[in-house]
């Protein structure tokens, strides 16, 4: 059996790239997520993680502490509070002008001045990215790895 994280559905299951020592998943991982460079932070909300809607197709969930910066203001915290909202509101439809995953599992999104931040979190998914086709990519607890399925069009 392999060790590749899978997507069960209906239509059966997909797999997902297996996690090695070469960072192949973030290699991967980081090819893809270019896709939301360019795209505007349409709106975020918040539930069960906070939402990022990018563009049309994609978000990025936030489920563990994070940290916002934009110049000389800084903000870091859990991401269901008023004061999460209160440091997101002034990205909303700015521009994503960069994304990188580090090896070590951290999430880094440029908007336009700002940049939001998601380490990974030792016990749960710190965060995943969504998008059309299939795409996802999630880090795993602890960071160890990045799960990566592409979209089904590159498959």
């Amino acid at each position: 059996m392999s060790d590749a994280p899978f997507i069960r559905s209906s239509d059966g299951e997909r797999r997902g790239i297996t996690e090695g020592g070469d960072d192949t998943d973030v290699v991967v991982a980081n090819n893809l997520i270019v896709a939301l460079i360019g795209k505007q932070l349409v709106q975020f909300r918040m539930g069960y993680g906070v939402h990022l809607e990018v563009g049309n197709d994609h978000e990025v969930t936030i489920e563990t502490p994070f940290e916002v910066a934009d110049g000389d203001t800084r903000w870091a915290g859990e991401p269901l509070t008023a004061d999460a909202a209160g440091a997101l509101l002034p990205l909303n439809l700015r521009e994503v002008t960069s994304g990188r995953i580090a090896t070590n599992g951290t999430l880094t999104l440029g908007l336009g001045s700002a940049t939001v931040t998601v380490p990974p979190a030792p016990m749960y998914e710190a965060w995943q990215v969504r998008g059309p086709e299939g795409l996802l990519i999630v880090c795993s607890p602890g960071g160890d790895y990045v799960a990566v399925w592409e979209p089904e069009s590159r498959t």
